[in-house]
């Protein structure tokens, strides 16, 4: 009987060590939450990343039969970083591992609406490519404001939903390597999980001329004006620490593109453009900030079913 006694007392002292054990680990989670300015390093690469995505118009908005149905697959290069560009976090002292993905490719689908609109929607399922896992919905609404003999003007509204999820803070390489050493100075302790959201709205104004002699081939110029509301989800485990801290941006940003539109056939046509975005940062040291631009070209084919 006192044998039995001393083993339930023997397991109730397990449970509460356990439970304090429990406690402890849950109080090592970090869960802050930092609104950052717009030329912090780390707003820098969030807003980067963001223009890349840009739903930025393929070409003038022109006048589509209402019903007509587009299909496109669009392609972006992405520029290579610098290991100074990659140095963002803790306001440009950690580096972060921002080279995955070479380029950025998406579908396109449009339709033709009543009073010379269309909509363009496209959606980037959340299947892993380059180690990263996308979930990205983006939209655009565009008319012709102008259209006469090869003249046209036209204006689009965009924007986009969702998140990418990729191992940004602490890589496999680096957890390889003891906490605080040379290789691991952040003290990784395995792979990390984090989310960067990227959503945004912007306006495009654009114009084009159709040059009839060289088979209907294309050349426009587009500006726009948008606005980046982008936030980044760290959840990596680091010193025994469970990092969940959130850091937050809002950014004004300007773009512009130019490019041709050529017709292949009587329903295939190639779209090939260059983008440019300046992008302004403080990268400590220094005090004042500098334009750190994206600047990358795209592509798109697109086909008309009807």
């Amino acid at each position: 009987m006192l044998r039995e006694c001393f083993a339930k007392l023997r397991w109730l002292s397990w449970g509460f060590i356990l439970a304090l054990c429990g406690e402890a680990l849950a109080q090592n989670v970090v869960k802050t939450t930092e609104d950052l300015d717009s030329d912090r390093p780390e707003a820098w690469a969030l807003n980067y990343f963001t223009s890349v995505t840009l739903m930025a118009g393929f070409g003038t908005p022109h006048t589509r039969e209402p019903g007509c149905v587009e299909g496109g697959i669009e392609v972006d290069w992405i520029p290579q970083l610098s290991k100074s560009q990659r140095r963002v976090g803790f306001n440009g002292l950690k580096e972060e591992d921002l080279n995955q993905a070479p380029i950025f490719i998406r579908p396109h689908l449009t339709l033709g609406l009543p009073g010379r609109f269309a909509v363009t929607v496209s959606y980037l399922p959340p299947i892993r490519m380059f180690g990263l896992q996308p979930s990205l919905f983006a939209f655009a609404l565009e008319r012709p404001i102008y259209e006469h003999n090869s003249w046209t003007f036209g204006a689009r509204m965009y924007g986009q939903l969702g998140y990418v999820d990729g191992a940004f803070t602490c890589t496999s390489d680096a957890a390889q390597f003891p906490p605080g050493s040379p290789q691991n100075p952040f003290g990784c302790l395995e792979k990390s999980s984090d989310t960067a959201t990227l959503r945004y709205v912007g306006l495009e104004l654009s114009g084009s001329y159709q040059l009839a002699a060289l088979g209907g081939l294309t050349p426009y110029l587009a500006v726009a004006g948008n606005f980046l509301d982008t936030r980044f989800q760290v959840d990596a485990h680091t010193f025994g620490v469970h990092d969940r801290s959130v850091r937050e941006a809002g950014t004004w940003t300007f773009s512009a593109n130019t490019g041709v539109v050529y017709p292949l056939t009587e329903r295939l046509s190639l779209n090939v453009s260059l983008f440019y975005s300046p992008l302004w940062v403080i990268r400590p040291p220094a005090t004042s900030s500098e334009n750190d631009a994206l600047f990358n070209t795209r592509a798109m084919l697109t086909y008309r079913f009807r």
